[in-house]
């Protein structure tokens, strides 16, 4: 079974996941991006940019994800 990494702000994990293929890594690294900027949320929205790079056990980056957070300006709308 193939052994993914999920870098984030540093280095890549030391022990990996192990997941089934490709596909699986992709499911799993949405889970996990979603765990971090929900446990992070006042940094991720003070920095409005978050990013996680998966490689497999050779060190060749597979995919990346990249979240950017724009506030919109509160505007009051009439009715």
């Amino acid at each position: 079974m193939p052994r993914f990494y999920f870098q984030v702000d540093g280095p890549p994990e030391e022990l990996g996941i192990d997941l089934p293929n490709l596909a699986s890594a992709k499911c799993e690294a949405v889970r996990y991006a979603g765990r971090l900027l929900c446990d992070r949320a006042s940094e991720f929205w003070n920095t409005g940019d978050f990013m996680m790079t998966v490689a497999d056990d050779k060190g060749l980056t597979l995919f990346t994800l990249q979240f950017n957070a724009v506030e919109a300006p509160a505007i009051r709308v009439s009715r």
